[in-house]
């Protein structure tokens, strides 16, 4: 038997019902070309295995790509945006938009440089990046690292490490290099150290951790949220050596960029419940991990009559035959070697950065407020795509004057209630210790609290007649008077300035 030259791909066989061959990276996108040669046994008019309905969906993820669907969310979007008055309830703090869990320059795998990640934050309204690089020693992620405002844009440094999203105030890779730690407390403390911030990152794979030691969980992870479409990942693969499907693919990809990001978007059901059971015990402050890596472009090139080549960010190049896969003979058809037959760009940094972000509320502009910001939970999780949140506020408040705001702790007393406003009008879903007691559809709610518990809020947007989720609140903690302090937290002092106005 001949053998095949390294340059090319062997056939192999997967189906959708053998997913663990999709989660052999951290984006399934990129299972593509380390596993192509399953999109020849993949056929083009297969149909997708059943699976179970998601949380608010109506369509599958295949249907919400369908031209139709993108322009109704598109048109849905834009009729929210338009209508978007910016809430009236004031908190004495500014919101700024801020990304968590960004990568840039830290890998192979990683196709974007922290320039063109500055360049993509000013277009989206970003002023806060906190990097998370992939360690590699003896590069040190802090110090080797920006840091500081750079054109408007704060960044501080950071990795990904260890299971955990991590910002020390100081250098530690001499410490991690030589394993100093023993145990994942050990790296914890480590991490924490003079102020650090530690938060538990990728929770799909880790929802019996212990967690009582971090500063909080990313409670939305794009790349999570990604790792359960198996059926477009095959329908994708099989784009690649299908002209007319690719044709497809570039058409509402140049057509309709941020709603095909969107496409995947769902509720994680797992973590958000991990989420409220770990915050009856302890404070936690959710935030979002937008994951962000500029690698998902994918590029065809033809190689020579019978072959095309297809490249991804740190990967090398893998090739496919027109006797693997018949129809490449029409993809290089008057074309010579080397050609460019298509490049799909799906998630250029200022794309991802208008996806998903972490919304801190601030005094001051400056690094020591944010980390205080995220360990008090002065925060809250929104997919800024489908509207502009800015503004959102969720305190608890007694005769007219603010008693606490998103991850404060406050004592239940007669009078108290707690308040709600919005942008626009949405499904608000309010919650005491992970269970839905309220649900109404506007930009306001008032709530009148007569029991102690963890108060927390989310609103859901009507997207082309599903429900999608756009904000999550970090929770209230109300607590009788007798109740110990939460760990972690302060209870929150008020001020003239902090008193509840509505505006004229």
């Amino acid at each position: 038997m001949e053998r095949k030259r390294e340059s090319e791909i062997s056939v192999i066989s997967v189906t959708s019902e053998n997913p663990s061959s999709f989660r052999l990276f951290r984006f399934l996108f990129r299972a593509f070309i380390l596993c192509a040669p399953i999109i020849i046994n993949f056929p083009i008019n297969g149909k997708p295995q059943p699976r179970q309905p998601r949380v608010g969906r109506k369509y599958t993820t295949l249907e919400r790509l369908e031209p139709e669907r993108l322009r109704a969310v598109r048109e849905e979007r834009l009729r929210y945006q338009s209508s978007r008055k910016t809430p009236t309830l004031i908190t004495g703090f500014e919101d700024y938009r801020a990304i968590m869990h960004a990568h840039a320059e830290d890998s192979s795998h990683t196709g974007g440089t922290r320039s063109e990640l500055l360049t993509a934050a000013k277009q989206a309204g970003v002023r806060i990046i906190l990097l998370s690089d992939h360690v590699r020693p003896p590069r040190d992620f802090i110090s080797q690292s920006w840091h500081g405002i750079r054109e408007g844009v704060l960044f501080i440094p950071g990795a990904e490490s260890e299971g955990f999203i991590v910002h020390p105030t100081r250098s530690i890779i001499s410490s991690y290099t030589n394993k100093n730690w023993k145990t994942r407390d050990g790296y914890i403390r480590l991490v924490k150290q003079d102020g650090g911030l530690i938060f538990l990152s990728h929770v799909e794979e880790k929802l019996d951790w212990g967690t009582a030691e971090l500063d909080g969980l990313e409670i939305y992870n794009h790349h999570t949220d990604f790792m359960d479409e198996g059926e477009f990942v095959l329908w994708l693969r099989g784009s690649f050596t299908n002209p007319e499907r690719l044709k497809r693919v570039q058409q509402i990809l140049t057509e309709f960029p941020m709603e095909v990001f969107g496409a995947s978007q769902d509720y994680l059901s797992q973590i958000i419940a991990k989420w409220d059971r770990d915050l009856e015990v302890q404070s936690l402050t959710g935030i979002a991990a937008n994951d962000c890596h500029h690698n998902q472009v994918f590029t065809i090139n033809a190689a020579g009559p019978d072959a095309i080549v297809i490249s991804i960010v740190g990967d090398p190049p893998r090739k496919v035959t027109a006797q693997q896969s018949p129809q490449i003979t029409e993809m290089v058809k008057d074309r010579k070697e080397g050609d460019l037959i298509a490049r799909l760009d799906f998630d250029p940094y200022e794309r991802s950065l208008s996806y998903v972000t972490t919304h801190i509320l601030l005094r001051k502009y400056n690094e020591k407020s944010v980390r205080e910001a995220l360990k008090q939970g002065h925060a809250y999780v929104a997919h800024d795509w489908l509207c502009d949140p800015t503004g959102f506020a969720f305190i608890a408040e007694r005769n007219d004057k603010q008693r606490a705001i998103m991850g404060d702790q406050v004592i239940l007393e007669k009078g108290l209630r707690l308040r709600l406003a919005a942008p626009v009008i949405g499904t608000i879903k309010l919650f005491r210790n992970g269970i839905v007691i309220g649900e109404s559809k506007s930009d306001k709610l008032i709530f009148n609290l007569n029991e102690a518990g963890v108060y927390r809020a989310e609103v859901w947007l009507e997207i082309d007649g599903e429900q999608r989720p756009w904000i999550y609140a970090n929770p209230i903690r109300v607590v009788n008077e007798n109740t110990k302090q939460t760990k972690t937290k302060r209870e929150y002092e008020t001020n003239e300035n902090n008193e509840t106005n509505e505006k004229a």
